[in-house]
């Protein structure tokens, strides 16, 4: 399951680098090819506008040519016709002097006229000549140089393109060959014996072997004279019978030590463990398992002790302060709290005097025969008392790091006075781990560290709410992954809340501390 568990983590760590990748894409790469296909669209856009415009005038000029070139042929048609009229009238004797000489004037002037419009068509000729040969030697070759300059650039900023996705899908590889061969040296450590013994040590019952039965002689003799041998042999106790006259074995008990199963199965499916945990004696569990559970709660209930002092203690300080100088709080509001963190501390101490005799009458009942009839000393319960819920409210006033770290002497003192006489496997560590719960500024407000953390990864942090990290640097945990994939840190020896931000729960190695 360890194993399963670290593969799961390693998968998590290579989709947040898929992730990167998908980041990196779209603020690298997609916006910027968003922005050459407007910028290129425009200028092709431009380029071609223009050629339509030198190709219009071109075309202009061709037919001014042209219109040019039809007034000149009809004005040759007409001076041609003039002359041959003339000719005409000036053979024939009919006519008048009067009539052959306008004849004349008419063919004189159709001539003129002609050669007028061919002067007009030549001149508007050779300037459609020169305009055509520019269009095509000068103004076109400009603008599609133009284009073809667009285009070589437009496919270098491709080139480059392909490149960054390259860099990006790159720069990912190491990270993700590392998460490879975290997966490798996982599938290494599989261990088959280690794993059952796991399994066998989570569901061992703890009861000690069967004890033989007893032989039960059911002649007359034995009735009279040997009946304290046989309460011997039943253990003083009724045994019960069978059809057969033979003691019954204690099946329920049986299957309840090496079934493994627990009542309530279908409720815990349903609704979880915490409907019949919050306030449990486990007594329907084998002895060993019994033990567990209640040296788990144990641990639980000295961690929020511990807790208490030292909030008791940051609440004595500021009462301190608020006496000395009232302008700072309200003293009243603080002596109310200390008087619930009191209240609190007393209930917490008659849970844990509970939890050590629950403890005692477990572990009385270990390696003691499954089926043996002796009754087992029972130690008087403490009255179960139901723990008030700890409001982190409460420590929104509490004193400074340096208040805090005074007050670690009386919070050992107290932790070697309620550890005396504690079972095994109680967390030694479960005080420094609570006291490193909390921290403490000068402004009076709280912040709570929920945990510590360290880099795995090198991250930038550029976008707003993000802060950089770098690879193995140490952190401080201020808000938990939500399931959005990012945690909120605090790098350590920094208090400005500059420091504070965001970064990629996959780039982090979580040391959480136990909740409370």
């Amino acid at each position: 399951m360890n194993a399963f568990s670290e593969i799961l983590n390693e998968l998590s760590d290579m989709a947040g680098q898929h992730e990167v990748v998908a980041d990196a894409l779209q603020e690298r790469i997609i916006g910027e090819i968003g922005k050459l296909v407007k910028e290129y669209k425009e200028q092709r856009k431009k380029h071609l506008a223009e050629i339509d415009k030198l190709e219009q005038n071109r075309v202009a000029s061709v037919e001014a040519m042209k219109k040019t070139y039809k007034e000149y042929a009809k004005a040759h048609d007409e001076a041609v016709s003039a002359r041959k009229k003339y000719e005409k009238a000036e053979v024939d004797l009919q006519l008048s002097r009067a009539e052959v000489a306008k004849a004349k004037l008419n063919s004189i002037s159709k001539s003129q006229q002609a050669n007028d419009a061919k002067s007009t068509y030549a001149l508007e000729l050779s300037k459609t000549n020169e305009s055509q040969h520019q269009f095509y030697t000068e103004l076109l070759p400009s603008v599609l140089e133009k284009l073809r300059e667009m285009d070589e650039d437009r496919i270098l900023k491709i080139q480059h393109l392909f490149q960054s996705c390259v860099e990006v899908e790159k720069s990912t590889l190491p990270i993700i060959l590392r998460c490879l061969d975290g997966m490798l040296k996982e599938v290494e450590k599989i261990s088959s014996a280690a794993d059952s013994q796991l399994v066998i040590e989570r569901y061992r019952s703890g009861y000690g072997l069967p004890e033989d039965f007893g032989f039960l002689d059911l002649g007359p003799e034995t009735a009279t004279s040997n009946g304290a041998a046989a309460d011997d042999l039943t253990n003083g106790h009724e045994p019960d019978e069978g059809a057969d006259g033979m003691p019954k074995p204690d099946f329920k008990q049986l299957n309840r030590a090496y079934s493994g199963r627990k009542k309530g199965g279908t409720l815990r499916k349903l609704f979880g463990h915490k409907w019949s945990e919050d306030k449990k004696d486990f007594h329907e569990l084998p002895p060993s398992q019994q033990c567990k559970r209640i040296q788990a709660k144990l641990r639980e209930c000295e961690r929020v002790i511990e807790k208490k002092h030292s909030e008791k203690q940051g609440l004595l300080k500021m009462i301190t302060l608020y006496t000395e100088k009232p302008q700072y709080g309200n003293l009243a509001s603080v002596e109310v709290e200390l008087s619930r963190c009191d209240s609190e501390i007393n209930l917490a101490m008659e849970e844990l005097h509970r939890l050590k005799s629950l403890l005692s009458e477990a572990s009385s009942r270990l390696n003691v025969p499954i089926n043996a009839a002796v009754g087992i000393p029972v130690v008087p319960s403490v009255r179960p008392l139901k723990r008030s819920s700890v409001s982190d409210d409460s420590l929104s006033h509490n004193s400074d790091i340096s208040q805090r770290n005074s007050s670690s002497q009386d919070i050992n003192s107290f932790t070697n006075v309620t550890s005396e006489g504690s079972l095994p496997h109680v967390d030694s560590d479960s005080c420094e781990s609570a006291n490193n719960n909390m921290y403490y500024n000068q402004d009076m407000d709280s912040v709570i560290i929920l945990g510590k953390a360290v880099a795995l990864y090198d991250f930038d942090g550029t976008t707003e709410g993000t802060t950089s990290v770098h690879e193995n640097e140490q952190l401080l945990v201020l808000e938990i992954d939500t399931g959005d994939g990012w945690t909120k840190i605090r790098k350590v020896n920094s208090t400005a809340s500059e420091s504070d931000g965001f970064v990629p729960t996959s780039y982090l190695s979580l040391d959480l501390y136990p909740e409370v």
